[in-house]
């Protein structure tokens, strides 16, 4: 607002030499009187008084925190005393009015309000309402911490065994009761003469068969036990997708070892069902158990694809449980021998096959002592060190039994079985020509251990590879799987 706008509104004319302050106060009080209780009009009228002393003190001097009294000074007082009064006489009306609501009957909103800003109150609230059920509440992250299974790994663990066969294959299975019954992969006895089985406690035994499904991939073995096994329970439903598990068994031969993971779907291929699970397996984990937190079997390990990672797949706990439940009761025998060809109708009968022919095993060479294979399957390959661990099959001649037969470490063997074969475990480095002999296992012929060697750590050195060992030899055919130059 101009000053020309405020004294007209105030009826104050300019014309004069001297703009008086008396003037503006007598107007300003007229007026005030005559606006009532129109609160715009109140705004308005108090504007243009402003604006009026304001150029008053301009042109008659009177800077504010001066100690001088101005010709306009008795004005801005009884302003001040005025709107002062106002304020009071509002306070204590308001205060009366917030008395009277909480001692009397207290009044709806539209008796306090007009009903066109009752109505506007109403639309804000509901808009404020709608966006609160809109926003979801915040979410409270609660950090789980690992699972420990360490008790549910001690419980389960007796029941797990090692399987060797004649064949240079080894996996995994677990008893289903408490008189020997084992379960494990039709798979990793496949093709085996022998079966030999190693429990937790260190014991070896043969195992007979008691029934097989070679295309779902399960077998039945039977141990004589001079005493009660403890056995793992298989679930009658399959497992959850998202379950926890954890896969027992004995991946490149390291027994007992335990990962974990969830269910990560239950899947029809093949004609077959399956169990997806993302717990870590390898070759050697086949025919092992795989466990819910209950300590139940919800499949047996079998396959994966190297293709992805953690795509490994199991027979379910209810495909075991229907085998299991006519498998049990039939009687155990041995594995069927290879029928001898009829001279009459096979004049010249083909060579049985070589044990090289049984995929993941390769032929290295042969002596007066050992016929030596590599199990391809067992080879673990470290670029950055140029490192490779890996598992052979040494089969050894009669020169090498009738040197072995003498070694006091060697148990003694069953009625009527002689020394078999020999799985040597090697550690080797490219880089330096280096090797270290970490174990020696040998096998009687009924697939029973004859002696478990394993080196201590102050006999453990890395060696040059003589030129032409058979050592050398394994370690050129590694490269060659490996791929190598």
């Amino acid at each position: 607002m101009t000053a020309e706008e405020a004294c007209e509104y105030l009826g104050i004319s300019l014309d004069d030499d001297k703009l008086d302050i008396s003037k503006i106060e007598e107007n300003y009080t007229a007026r005030l009187s005559e606006c009532g209780d129109d609160p715009e009009k109140t705004a308005k009228l108090e504007e243009a008084c402003n604006v009026l002393i304001e150029v008053y003190d301009e042109l008659y001097g009177g800077t504010k925190g001066s100690k001088e009294e101005k010709p306009h000074d008795s004005l801005v007082i009884k302003l001040v005393l005025v709107m002062a009064g106002v304020f009071l006489l509002s306070f204590a009306g308001g205060m009366y009015f917030l008395y009277k609501v909480h001692t009397e009957s207290k009044p709806s909103v539209s008796e306090v309000v007009s009903s066109a800003e009752y109505e506007r109150l109403r639309r804000e609230l509901e808009v404020i309402r709608q966006k609160q059920e809109e926003t979801p509440p915040p979410q409270v992250v609660v950090s789980t911490p690992p699972a420990d299974y360490t008790a549910l790994v001690e419980r389960v663990m007796p029941s797990m065994v090692f399987i060797q066969t004649d064949a240079g294959r080894f996996g995994s299975g677990f008893f289903v009761s408490s008189n020997g019954d084992i379960l494990t992969n039709y798979h990793v006895i496949d093709g085996a003469g022998y079966i030999g089985v190693t429990t937790r406690d260190g014991q070896s035994v043969s195992a007979l068969v008691k029934d097989y499904d070679a295309q779902r991939d399960m077998a039945l073995l039977k141990v004589n036990t001079s005493y009660a096994v403890p056995f793992l329970t298989i679930s009658d439903a399959l497992p959850k997708q998202g379950e926890a598990v954890i896969a027992i068994g004995n991946p490149k031969g390291l027994s007992g070892s335990v990962s974990s993971g969830i269910v990560a779907a239950i899947r029809e291929m093949d004609n077959n069902l399956w169990v997806q699970f993302t717990a870590p397996i390898s070759p050697g984990s086949s025919g092992g158990a795989l466990l819910n937190l209950k300590g139940e079997v919800v499949g047996m390990p079998t396959l994966q694809y190297r293709e992805g990672q953690n795509l490994n797949f199991g027979v379910p706990s209810t495909v075991l449980a229907q085998f299991l439940r006519y498998a049990v009761n039939k009687p155990a025998r041995a594995l069927p021998q290879p029928q001898k060809p009829s001279v009459a109708s096979r004049p010249q009968p083909k060579p049985a096959p070589s044990i090289a022919d049984i995929p993941g095993v390769k032929f290295v060479r042969r002596d007066d002592r050992y016929d030596m294979y590599l199990l391809t399957q067992s080879i673990e390959y470290d670029r950055a060190t140029q490192s490779a661990l890996f598992i052979t099959l040494w089969i050894p001649t009669e020169k090498s039994k009738r040197e072995m037969r003498k070694d006091p470490h060697f148990r003694p063997a069953p009625a009527g079985e002689d020394l078999g074969n020999c799985l040597l475990v090697y550690n080797v480095n490219f880089q330096y020509n280096t090797y270290l002999h970490l174990r020696t296992v040998n096998f009687f012929t009924d697939g029973s251990v004859a002696r478990d060697y394993i080196k201590p750590s102050d006999e453990i050195k890395w060696r040059k590879a003589p030129k032409g060992s058979r050592i050398e030899s394994l370690m050129k055919e590694v490269k060659k799987q490996l791929r190598i130059r």
